[in-house]
């Protein structure tokens, strides 16, 4: 996996330049069918307090299945959980494939998908987001239990409520669980 770092400088959320001791790992998605890790750099190096973005957001990381873009110093305070998961957890967004019908603007309820044609899609992306996920875990000396969802972030009551990653997921069989065990096993391996 190779990460491929640039820094969205013009951001507020990097220009406040807030450190943080990471004690976990936040994985999110994006609710963007298509567009890929690569296109959210032009989207959000911009200046919400100049009025060139509509929200105040930034994560460290958006990756798909063939791309790991690095955005913020892993160091960095994100703005991605809307709550105190900010000050402690590193913000991955893993990037959708086009095709996807949500019952919403939020990306909730996924009404229309076609697993088999994204089959191929999900699994390299879901791979490298275990990837990443190991890489991180090494550096901040964490563990597979210190990585949760946007979804068990809000239950715990340090984020706002969305249902990424456990609306996607599912539809490939796969779980925080089986995420979680992917991840165990990768660092129990080296």
């Amino acid at each position: 996996m190779k990460i491929i770092q640039k820094f969205m400088t013009r951001n507020d959320c990097y220009q406040a330049n807030e450190k943080i001791v990471p004690k976990g790992i936040l994985l999110h998605s994006t609710a963007t069918p298509g567009v890929m890790a690569h296109e959210w750099y032009d989207m959000w190096n911009k200046s919400y307090q100049k009025g060139e973005i509509n929200r105040k957001v930034c994560v460290h990381a958006f990756l798909d299945d063939e791309n790991v873009m690095q955005y913020l110093p892993w160091d960095h305070r994100g703005w991605h959980g809307g709550g105190p998961v900010n000050k402690t957890h590193i913000g991955i967004e893993m990037c959708e494939p086009a095709g996807i019908v949500y019952d919403d603007k939020y990306g909730s309820t996924i009404i229309e998908y076609d697993v088999e044609a994204n089959e191929e899609y999900f699994r390299k992306a879901f791979k490298n987001a275990v990837e990443l996920c190991v890489m991180l875990c090494k550096k901040f000396n964490l563990t597979e239990e210190n990585i949760i969802t946007h979804c068990e972030a809000h239950k715990m009551g340090i984020a706002s409520n969305h249902a990424d990653v456990m609306h996607w997921f599912p539809k490939h069989g796969e779980s925080m669980g089986s995420f979680r065990e992917a991840v165990r096993k990768a660092l129990n391996n080296d």
